[in-house]
């Protein structure tokens, strides 16, 4: 019953019934008769005694219930009377001392200035009852009391922690060093928020009471909540990738690696937790990381080969997605390319090597087609047939026009294509050649650089060689100039050989003759490539050829 500070509530009174002190912070009580607070002080006779005493109409402390009555005992002493009371109610004399409190705290000017000169929630509290002595103005608009309510309330009606939940924070704070307390508080609308508590001892007239800060931290602990539920997503997503992930700070240390990375490097996690990159390097992909770390921005992921040192001294080759996380944090997603790579390096030697035999059979080739035509020339010149050296000549002319794709194949690097516009260039030089030069007649190439196989190159060739062939000997006699157009070009989904002269067309005699085996060496050929040929030689020869071309190249 008795309070732990006030164990009476103690009065001196004069033989008139004025009020000269009180051991609680009741100053307007001081000078004032009794009489004017309780009802019954005029039985306050004689040298010691008792008596009930009750409050008069709206003069009972705040907060404190006027119904309550006092027993109060009296003795005089050097013509004084010595009043001390206590509540008639069970458990009511802190809740007398406290009222008084309330009263003096919520009078004294001074100390309200002290309390309310910023937005900060304040309050005071009684450690023993948890009564609520004083709340200032940014307590009542942050919790949704007035400050009469809050002056009515425990501390327990807003801290929703039971006594098992508060004694290990208190003793959470205590193993961290922290000077606050981390609670949760109902406010009147039935929110709850996360604060954050500075707490400390005070005194005042002889009675230690707690003085608090309070600070609303709901939004920082549900931002550091979302962050760590955040992270631990992405934990269990790192952990659970089939791919190795490792993931390092600005100074290459390793943070954090998961099970196939442990694996792949086959060191336990927590010894690569103690390495930095350089441990699991080879040198020069150390020396390109140190290099490459600063550049990389969040977000941006670039890819990168590295070689990562197994424990068992095995070189890993890798292919590694790096990409920076954060401020200060990278992370490498690592695939094991060392098969692919060996792999490649197989099929790499096997092409080179299979490309330098293709080269030396097309070398061959061209030799000997070379050798072909050599032995038809030395034949042409050792007869005196005319008819004989016209064949020998056209003939030679084919061999060579089949050469020409060889030796063009052997001069590229690409052995799977010829291009059109060199291949008939060549041809057409030849001939040039091969008849004399005749500068009367004008030869056009209007070429696209288009590329073809060779099974496509070598009968485009022969039918050029035909065409212009047939030109140069029959289309311009009798010194006649004239001009000679040849075109290639890609349309849609052909391949257009365009051919023609301005000279006198095929003579009857030349169908008939000579000529004969051209025209059907070119029907022949048509039909190889699958074309659509269109031939007239009413106006100079006009020949069109239409190559199906769906694979571009090839």
């Amino acid at each position: 019953m008795k309070s732990s500070f006030f164990p009476y509530w103690c009065i001196l009174m004069d033989p008139s019934g004025l009020i000269i002190e009180t051991n609680l912070p009741l100053d307007s009580w001081r000078q004032n008769p009794l009489s004017y607070f309780l009802h019954g002080t005029e039985t306050i006779q004689g040298e010691n005694g008792s008596a009930v005493l009750s409050w008069q109409p709206g003069k009972s402390p705040l907060s404190f219930p006027g119904s309550t009555g006092l027993l109060a005992s009296w003795s005089l002493t050097h013509g004084m009377f010595w009043i001390k009371m206590e509540p008639m109610e069970e458990g009511s004399a802190s809740l007398l001392e406290n009222s008084f409190w309330k009263e003096f705290l919520s009078s004294d000017r001074p100390f309200r200035q002290i309390f309310e000169t910023n937005q900060a929630i304040k309050w005071i509290l009684d450690p023993d009852s948890g009564d609520i002595l004083y709340a200032n103005q940014s307590a009542s608009q942050f919790y949704g009391y007035s400050q009469e309510e809050l002056l009515q309330m425990k501390i327990t009606d807003i801290n929703i922690f039971t006594k098992e939940q508060i004694f290990e924070e208190m003793r959470q704070a205590a193993i961290e060093a922290r000077q606050y307390f981390r609670f949760r508080h109902k406010l009147k609308s039935g929110e709850i928020r996360e604060m954050e508590v500075y707490s400390g001892p005070l005194q005042f007239g002889g009675k230690r009471v707690l003085f608090s800060i309070l600070y609303d931290v709901t939004e920082r602990v549900m931002a550091i909540s979302s962050l760590e539920e955040s992270e631990r997503r992405y934990r269990s997503l790192v952990e659970s990738a089939s791919d190795s992930i490792i993931i390092t700070n600005f100074e290459t240390k390793i943070l954090e690696v998961n099970r196939r990375m442990s694996e792949l490097l086959e060191y336990t996690k927590e010894e690569l937790q103690k390495f930095s990159l350089k441990d699991i390097l080879d040198e020069e992909s150390y020396a390109d990381a140190i290099h490459r770390i600063p550049s990389l921005e969040i977000g941006k992921p670039v890819i990168l080969n590295r070689k990562f040192k197994a424990k068992s001294g095995k070189i890993i080759e890798a292919e590694v997605n790096a990409v920076r996380i954060d401020e200060s944090r990278y992370m490498g997603i690592v695939r094991d390319v060392t098969e692919r790579n060996f792999m490649t390096r197989t099929l790499e030697k096997s092409l080179k090597e299979k490309e330098a035999m293709l080269q030396e059979i097309h070398h061959r080739v061209k030799n000997n087609l070379q050798v072909i035509s050599s032995l038809l020339g030395l034949q042409y010149e050792n007869t005196e047939d005319p008819n004989l050296k016209r064949i020998l000549q056209e003939c030679e002319n084919r061999v060579k026009s089949m050469g020409f794709v060889h030796a063009e194949l052997y001069r590229s690097e690409n052995f799977a294509a010829v291009d059109l516009e060199n291949y008939f260039t060549t041809v057409s030089s030849n001939l040039i050649r091969a008849y004399g030069g005749l500068p009367r007649i004008q030869l056009q190439l209007d070429l696209s650089s288009l590329e073809v196989s060779i099974e496509r190159a070598i009968p485009l060739g022969l039918i050029l060689n035909e065409l212009l062939t047939n030109s140069l000997k029959y289309a311009f006699p009798e010194d006649r100039s004239g001009k000679i157009q040849v075109k290639i070009f890609r349309e849609e989904q052909n391949i257009v050989f365009a051919y023609s002269d301005d000279g006198v067309g095929f003579r009857k005699e030349n169908q008939n003759g000579s000529g004969t085996i051209g025209i059907q060496l070119i029907e022949i050929l048509s039909r190889q490539l699958k074309a659509n040929s269109e031939f007239t030689s009413e106006n100079g020869v006009v020949f069109r050829l239409r190559i199906p071309d769906r694979n571009p190249g090839k």
